[in-house]
Protein backbone atom coordinates (compact mmCIF):
# COMPACT_ATOMS: atom_id res chain seq x y z
CA UNK A 1 0.00 0.00 0.00
CA UNK A 2 2.89 2.42 0.92
CA UNK A 3 4.25 1.59 -2.71
CA UNK A 4 1.29 2.69 -4.17
CA UNK A 5 1.00 5.70 -2.44
CA UNK A 6 4.20 6.99 -3.35
CA UNK A 7 3.39 6.31 -7.33
CA UNK A 8 0.53 8.50 -6.95
CA UNK A 9 2.33 11.22 -4.96
CA UNK A 10 5.40 11.13 -7.77
CA UNK A 11 2.77 10.93 -10.46
CA UNK A 12 0.56 14.35 -8.77
CA UNK A 13 4.74 16.01 -8.33
CA UNK A 14 5.15 15.10 -12.02
CA UNK A 15 2.09 16.76 -13.14
CA UNK A 16 2.48 19.91 -10.79
CA UNK A 17 6.14 20.38 -12.20
CA UNK A 18 4.89 20.30 -16.33
CA UNK A 19 2.13 22.98 -15.08
CA UNK A 20 4.75 25.43 -13.79
CA UNK A 21 7.12 24.37 -16.61
CA UNK A 22 4.28 25.17 -19.02
CA UNK A 23 3.09 28.63 -17.05
CA UNK A 24 6.96 29.85 -17.18
CA UNK A 25 6.99 28.73 -20.97
CA UNK A 26 3.97 30.33 -22.15
CA UNK A 27 4.23 33.39 -21.23
CA UNK A 28 7.28 34.00 -23.50
CA UNK A 29 5.82 32.55 -26.02
CA UNK A 30 3.24 35.14 -26.92
CA UNK A 31 5.05 36.58 -29.88
CA UNK A 32 3.83 36.50 -33.10
CA UNK A 33 6.18 35.29 -36.02
CA UNK A 34 6.60 36.31 -39.49
CA UNK A 35 6.94 32.76 -41.05
CA UNK A 36 4.11 31.40 -39.12
CA UNK A 37 2.62 27.81 -40.49
CA UNK A 38 -0.82 28.31 -42.23
CA UNK A 39 -3.32 27.25 -39.94
CA UNK A 40 -6.97 27.24 -40.94
CA UNK A 41 -10.50 26.43 -38.82
CA UNK A 42 -13.54 25.34 -41.02
CA UNK A 43 -16.15 23.19 -40.71
CA UNK A 44 -18.99 24.86 -38.31
CA UNK A 45 -17.22 28.10 -37.08
CA UNK A 46 -18.34 31.66 -38.33
CA UNK A 47 -14.94 33.39 -37.66
CA UNK A 48 -12.04 32.68 -38.71
CA UNK A 49 -9.27 32.84 -35.86
CA UNK A 50 -6.38 35.88 -36.82
CA UNK A 51 -3.00 36.28 -35.73
CA UNK A 52 -3.07 39.05 -33.11
CA UNK A 53 -1.59 40.53 -29.95
CA UNK A 54 -4.51 41.47 -28.17
CA UNK A 55 -8.62 41.63 -29.17
CA UNK A 56 -9.55 45.22 -30.56
CA UNK A 57 -12.76 46.87 -29.66
CA UNK A 58 -12.07 49.12 -32.57
CA UNK A 59 -11.55 48.38 -35.98
CA UNK A 60 -8.27 49.36 -36.96
CA UNK A 61 -7.77 52.54 -39.45
CA UNK A 62 -6.71 50.49 -42.53
CA UNK A 63 -9.34 47.86 -41.93
CA UNK A 64 -11.18 47.40 -45.09
CA UNK A 65 -15.15 45.89 -45.66
CA UNK A 66 -14.91 42.13 -46.82
CA UNK A 67 -16.72 41.05 -50.38
CA UNK A 68 -18.65 38.06 -50.91
CA UNK A 69 -17.54 36.69 -54.25
CA UNK A 70 -19.90 37.14 -56.91
CA UNK A 71 -21.53 40.04 -54.97
CA UNK A 72 -21.39 43.66 -55.87
CA UNK A 73 -23.85 45.06 -53.56
CA UNK A 74 -25.28 43.66 -50.34
CA UNK A 75 -28.81 43.07 -50.63
CA UNK A 76 -31.28 44.87 -49.26
CA UNK A 77 -33.71 43.32 -46.37
CA UNK A 78 -36.94 45.29 -45.36
CA UNK A 79 -38.51 43.98 -42.40
CA UNK A 80 -42.24 42.88 -42.36
CA UNK A 81 -44.91 44.70 -40.55
CA UNK A 82 -45.08 41.87 -37.86
CA UNK A 83 -41.46 41.39 -37.50
CA UNK A 84 -39.85 41.33 -33.70
CA UNK A 85 -36.19 43.05 -32.70
CA UNK A 86 -34.39 40.21 -32.80
CA UNK A 87 -31.58 39.94 -29.33
CA UNK A 88 -27.87 39.63 -30.08
CA UNK A 89 -26.93 36.89 -28.04
CA UNK A 90 -24.35 37.70 -25.00
CA UNK A 91 -21.33 36.03 -25.43
CA UNK A 92 -20.61 34.10 -22.50
CA UNK A 93 -17.27 32.70 -23.42
CA UNK A 94 -14.16 32.98 -25.70
CA UNK A 95 -11.89 30.61 -26.82
CA UNK A 96 -7.78 31.50 -27.74
CA UNK A 97 -5.98 29.33 -29.78
CA UNK A 98 -1.86 28.89 -29.99
CA UNK A 99 -0.07 27.16 -32.56
CA UNK A 100 3.30 27.22 -32.01
CA UNK A 101 3.31 29.99 -30.47
CA UNK A 102 1.08 32.17 -32.68
CA UNK A 103 -1.57 33.15 -30.76
CA UNK A 104 -4.67 33.98 -32.92
CA UNK A 105 -7.50 36.15 -31.59
CA UNK A 106 -10.27 35.13 -29.54
CA UNK A 107 -12.79 33.72 -31.30
CA UNK A 108 -16.27 34.28 -29.44
CA UNK A 109 -18.59 31.25 -28.67
CA UNK A 110 -21.71 31.72 -29.86
CA UNK A 111 -22.89 28.70 -31.13
CA UNK A 112 -22.47 24.79 -31.12
CA UNK A 113 -19.82 23.48 -33.94
CA UNK A 114 -16.94 21.56 -34.66
CA UNK A 115 -13.72 22.69 -36.50
CA UNK A 116 -10.46 21.53 -37.10
CA UNK A 117 -7.05 23.51 -36.56
CA UNK A 118 -5.07 22.21 -39.56
CA UNK A 119 -1.12 22.95 -39.77
CA UNK A 120 0.23 20.37 -42.36
CA UNK A 121 -1.64 17.54 -44.27
CA UNK A 122 -0.65 14.69 -41.19
CA UNK A 123 -0.50 17.39 -37.87
CA UNK A 124 -4.05 18.46 -36.84
CA UNK A 125 -6.38 19.36 -33.82
CA UNK A 126 -10.32 19.07 -34.25
CA UNK A 127 -12.01 21.06 -31.29
CA UNK A 128 -15.35 20.82 -30.14
CA UNK A 129 -17.19 24.22 -28.84
CA UNK A 130 -20.63 25.07 -27.31
CA UNK A 131 -21.51 28.81 -25.71
CA UNK A 132 -19.82 27.92 -22.54
CA UNK A 133 -17.33 24.82 -23.21
CA UNK A 134 -14.97 23.86 -25.12
CA UNK A 135 -12.76 20.10 -25.52
CA UNK A 136 -10.09 18.84 -27.70
CA UNK A 137 -12.55 15.67 -29.77
CA UNK A 138 -9.59 14.65 -32.37
CA UNK A 139 -5.94 15.22 -32.61
CA UNK A 140 -3.23 13.56 -35.01
CA UNK A 141 -0.76 12.97 -32.14
CA UNK A 142 0.38 9.93 -31.00
CA UNK A 143 -0.30 9.99 -26.91
CA UNK A 144 -3.88 11.82 -27.47
CA UNK A 145 -3.39 13.33 -23.90
CA UNK A 146 -5.19 16.58 -25.33
CA UNK A 147 -8.47 14.71 -25.87
CA UNK A 148 -8.83 13.04 -22.40
CA UNK A 149 -8.11 16.46 -20.76
CA UNK A 150 -12.12 16.08 -21.05
CA UNK A 151 -14.34 19.56 -21.30
CA UNK A 152 -13.35 23.02 -20.18
CA UNK A 153 -16.59 24.80 -19.59
CA UNK A 154 -17.52 28.37 -17.48
CA UNK A 155 -18.52 26.06 -14.52
CA UNK A 156 -15.54 23.83 -14.21
CA UNK A 157 -12.53 25.84 -15.51
CA UNK A 158 -11.42 26.89 -11.76
CA UNK A 159 -11.60 22.93 -10.52
CA UNK A 160 -9.14 21.65 -13.51
CA UNK A 161 -5.76 20.70 -13.39
CA UNK A 162 -4.92 23.07 -16.49
CA UNK A 163 -7.72 25.55 -15.35
CA UNK A 164 -8.84 26.91 -18.57
CA UNK A 165 -7.35 25.04 -20.55
CA UNK A 166 -6.63 21.90 -23.13
CA UNK A 167 -2.75 21.50 -24.82
CA UNK A 168 -2.02 19.14 -27.01
CA UNK A 169 2.17 18.97 -26.37
CA UNK A 170 3.03 17.25 -29.64
CA UNK A 171 1.07 19.22 -31.99
CA UNK A 172 2.07 22.85 -30.10
CA UNK A 173 -1.71 23.81 -29.92
CA UNK A 174 -3.31 25.18 -27.07
CA UNK A 175 -6.92 25.89 -26.42
CA UNK A 176 -7.78 28.31 -23.42
CA UNK A 177 -11.49 29.46 -22.25
CA UNK A 178 -11.84 32.63 -21.25
CA UNK A 179 -14.81 34.89 -19.97
CA UNK A 180 -14.79 38.43 -21.09
CA UNK A 181 -14.06 39.84 -17.82
CA UNK A 182 -10.73 37.08 -17.86
CA UNK A 183 -10.11 37.88 -21.28
CA UNK A 184 -9.69 41.92 -20.46
CA UNK A 185 -7.86 40.80 -17.80
CA UNK A 186 -5.28 38.46 -19.54
CA UNK A 187 -4.39 41.16 -22.36
CA UNK A 188 -4.82 44.13 -20.14
CA UNK A 189 -7.34 45.63 -21.78
CA UNK A 190 -9.71 48.31 -19.19
CA UNK A 191 -13.59 48.00 -20.11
Amino acid sequence: MKKRNLLVVGILLAVIVLIAVIAVKLPQSRTIEADAPAVTVSEAVTEEPRVTEAPSAQPSADAQPTETPGTTEAPSVQPSADAQPTEVPKVEAYLIITVQGNIYEPLPLTGEGTFTIRQDETTFNTVHITPTSMWMEHSSCDNQDCVEQGVVSLENMTSRVLYNMVICLPNQVSLELHTPETLMDVFGLTP
